[in-house]
């Protein structure tokens, strides 16, 4: 049976050529993404090179997706280039993203996240090497003037994770709660376990289905739990906008 596609569904795919392109040009250290904001649980539709990410075809959407449709028309950007992308084991990856809107509503982003690590360690061996040659008096010989420096971003931008499920997000989020208070899951205060929703809530985690049921099996506590900590920050949001 096959799948009824909405206008907006129809026209992300459109640009599913357009990943083969830059994924041939940019070559094998550079994963190229097609995400498709209509459907966040099933956000990635294309995708070449995922060994960067290990992420796959119906993947969930980034928190950096779910920041953007938390935005909606206050996101103004074309795009972002060269800001930090985070893959599995927090490993460094330079990200770019471009919005694909229709009338006005951000639909889809084409993002490209390349692997820097053997220009980086290129760059090290260079450096090392110039720097042994006794015989160079400059200590800066590889300074040399006019060469080519790292792309800058455009602006600053939050990390973006890489997640390959739901419940990824959550998960870096509570663990990064848990080492800044030293304790594990089941020993986080009330306060801690709030803490965790709001910062969730801002990135736009909510909008996943079952994100509230993921949640919850990440804290150790019930739905209703969830629930109760997200109208707190909801309310917390509504009182701040009086």
């Amino acid at each position: 049976m096959q799948q009824y596609l909405t206008e907006e569904q129809k026209y992300v795919r459109e640009f599913i050529p357009f990943v083969d392109f830059l994924a041939d040009i940019l070559g094998p250290n550079s994963e190229v993404v097609l995400n498709d904001l209509t459907d966040l649980n099933h956000s990635v539709v294309a995708i070449r090179n995922a060994h960067i990410s290990h992420r796959q075809v119906g993947d969930p959407a980034t928190d950096l997706a779910l920041r953007t449709m938390k935005a909606g028309k206050d996101e103004k950007r074309d795009y972002l280039a060269n800001y930090k992308g985070v893959s599995h084991g927090d490993y460094p990856l330079r990200s770019s993203t471009y919005f694909l809107r229709q009338n006005g509503e951000i639909v889809g982003m084409i993002c490209i996240n390349t692997d820097d690590s053997d220009l980086d360690t290129l760059q090290e061996q260079v450096i090392k090497v110039l720097t042994n040659y006794k015989h160079l008096n400059s200590p800066t010989i590889y300074q040399t003037k006019g060469a080519p420096k790292a792309p800058k971003a455009t602006e600053e931008v939050e990390p973006e994770h890489l997640t390959t499920s739901i419940n990824d997000l959550a998960k870096e989020v509570t663990q990064s709660t848990c080492a800044r208070h030293g304790v594990s899951v089941d020993y986080l205060k009330r306060e801690d376990k709030l803490e965790i929703v709001r910062s969730l809530y801002h990135q736009g985690y909510f909008l996943l289905k079952d994100a509230v049921s993921e949640l919850a099996k990440v804290l150790h506590v019930s739905d209703p739990s969830v629930y109760r900590y997200l109208q707190v920050v909801k309310d917390e949001e509504l009182k701040s906008k009086e």
